[in-house]
């Protein structure tokens, strides 16, 4: 088994409980990052871990098409819009990001302290069997990871997934996230 990337940063998240999802929030500045430029021109994705979050940037050149966070946030009073997963659905939300129209995001959890060991490892082989992923390891716990990984680009598609390790807690938390066009998805 290959190590993460190991930070030098306290592992911060409490527990899936506390994760938000937001389109809108701004950059927060990211501890870990893996950036990947795609085949439509111009554009490319960037994978961070904030925290032991995660935020992935769809941008063109010096300028963020779309900002998504899924990420343990601060209650600052601040009026960006955040929201509880809706665990186990699909989130559909469309836009208009470089030709793309609709982005599909949908998380999954998972707590049993005794399967959790195993649920790691395959999370693990699942991150590391693509070749653009960032794997990131906090100190205090070897199982304190969060991962992302790049799963498809092609023209009228981009898609990626992610892990967050509770240990804390035996959770794992998988999402899958999809960029398309309309035309992609066969419609007008």
């Amino acid at each position: 088994m290959s190590l993460a990337l190991p930070l030098d940063v306290a592992f911060a998240d409490t527990s899936s409980a506390e994760l938000r999802f937001s389109l809108s929030r701004p950059r927060i500045a990211p501890l870990a990052t893996e950036i990947v430029d795609l085949a439509l021109p111009g554009l490319r994705l960037e994978l961070h871990v904030i925290g032991s979050s995660h935020q992935v940037v769809l941008a063109e050149a010096d300028r963020d098409l779309l900002i998504e966070t899924f990420a343990c946030l601060p209650e600052t009073g601040a009026t960006v819009p955040t929201e509880a997963p809706r665990w186990d659905e699909t989130v559909s939300t469309t836009g208009v990001w470089a030709g793309l129209s609709r982005h599909e995001f949908r998380a999954h959890r998972s707590a049993d302290p005794a399967t959790f060991r195993s649920r790691l490892a395959e999370a693990l082989d699942s991150v590391r069997s693509h070749d653009r992923h960032l794997l990131v390891g906090f100190p205090g716990d070897p199982d304190a990871l969060t991962a992302l990984a790049l799963t498809s680009a092609g023209p009228g598609d981009v898609a990626w997934q992610t892990w967050h390790a509770y240990p804390q807690h035996h959770e794992i938390v998988h999402s899958r996230s999809q960029l398309t066009a309309a035309s992609a998805r066969g419609e007008r």
